[in-house]
């Protein structure tokens, strides 16, 4: 009987670890809007996080100007904030990231309970 026992807390505590693990490797949800925007212009970043245990998250971008932006708890477990597009200098043949008109770019993060989120937009240089 003893053995049962032990056995069965074991695998009380496989199967309860195992559950831990996946709560923390759950894909936030991320919105970008708008999700085709001009060089130079300002996209929304929103992200519903598992947690909200920080009143900030970074958000990353090789698109944004300034590579970083701070988004802020705005309620519970979501977190917002805005992002200015590098100019569309930054995109030309001469530029540090040669594209053509229309370009794809990522928005990268990790909330404060471990969970990464990425998100897509296009720049499109001709707006």
């Amino acid at each position: 009987m003893r053995g049962t026992t032990a056995s069965l807390a074991l695998v009380t505590a496989v199967l309860s670890a195992g559950l831990f693990a996946s709560r923390a490797e759950a894909n936030p949800a991320v919105q970008v809007s708008p999700a085709t925007l001009g060089a130079g212009g300002t996209v929304t970043i929103r992200v519903t996080c598992d947690t909200g245990t920080s009143q900030t998250v970074d958000a990353t971008s090789q698109a944004f100007r300034d590579g970083t932006v701070t988004l802020r708890r705005t309620q519970g477990t979501v977190y917002a904030g805005q992002a200015t597009i590098a100019p569309a200098g930054n995109f030309s043949s001469g530029g540090p990231d040669p594209v053509g008109r229309l370009s794809q770019w990522g928005v990268d993060g990790i909330c404060p309970g471990g969970g990464a989120f990425h998100a897509g937009f296009t720049v499109d240089r001709g707006r």
